[in-house]
């Protein structure tokens, strides 16, 4: 309830073309996601205004700051994330889902868009913190309270901002591509089997953290000036801004990216 749909995939010239690509016989995968991401843009660039999509990244900013405080549990619970006492990544993860949930549902602009932001913050969160607990031992609550903790430094948050923003693009292309590709799916269509299937997800997926790669610099920037330099406590409003330019960044790159392929 309350949600703003984004709908039918738009009947634009964008659309036809992304259209044409799978009707064409012979798909360039790489092409075809460049076709969807122009197909998609206009919608993208909506997503700063989109509050459970800034909440989901402001989260993101807040979280590791809050893991670096000796009591984790109560810091999580200054910024609107509910837990445990000495929470667990997997509890953290919960309690951040259900934050973004909650502006979901008190918010009248929210868009699908919020949606993709919440999956893609739960699965960056999760993938980046496991990746990097000790993997020697079995972790504490402790090794994963610090291991979050290190996401605090400029360089670390540049690669939860590239995650995130990686996956979000992900989730956004394939919002379009999942409409047409039953379609071409079977013998004698243009995608014939599963392994055809894989290969399509497999490189969708490496165009996006390659078009997002951008984003590690940027992020270690932005929170080297803001957080360190300036001492600012961000804020929603400095998450917008990130988000603005961040956006841009990755339009660019992908249309960089749509001429190199032509």
């Amino acid at each position: 309830m309350g949600h703003i749909r984004l709908g039918r995939p738009p009947a634009t010239r964008q659309w036809r073309e992304v259209v044409d690509f799978l009707t064409a016989g012979e798909v360039d995968i790489a092409d075809l996601a460049d076709a969807v991401a122009r197909a998609s843009d206009k919608s993208l660039k909506q997503a700063i205004k989109d509050p459970a999509f800034v909440e989901a990244l402001w989260l993101l900013v807040k979280i590791p700051q809050a893991a670096k405080s000796g009591d984790f549990a109560a810091a999580l619970a200054t910024i609107g994330i509910a837990v445990p006492a000495s929470p667990s990544i997997t509890d953290l993860v919960a309690g951040f889902d259900a934050a973004v949930e909650a502006v979901q549902r008190r918010s009248p602009n929210t868009t699908d868009l919020s949606a993709m932001a919440r999956s893609a913050g739960i699965a960056a969160l999760h993938s980046l913190a496991f990746e990097r607990v000790p993997s020697l031992w079995e972790p504490s609550r402790e090794d994963e309270r610090t291991t979050i903790a290190t996401f605090a430094s400029p360089e670390r948050f540049g690669e939860l901002a590239q995650r995130f923003f990686s996956n979000l693009v992900e989730r956004h292309l394939h919002y379009y591509l999942d409409r047409e590709l039953p379609r071409h799916i079977g013998p004698g269509r243009d995608i014939r089997s599963v392994n055809d299937l894989i290969t399509l997800e497999g490189v969708v997926r490496r165009h996006c953290v390659e078009t997002t790669f951008i984003m590690r610099a940027f992020a270690k920037d932005w929170l080297g000036k803001n957080a360190f330099h300036l001492g600012k406590d961000l804020s929603r409003k400095d998450a917008v801004g990130f988000a603005y330019v961040a956006f841009e960044k990755v339009r660019k790159e992908l249309a960089i990216r749509s001429g190199n392929h032509a």
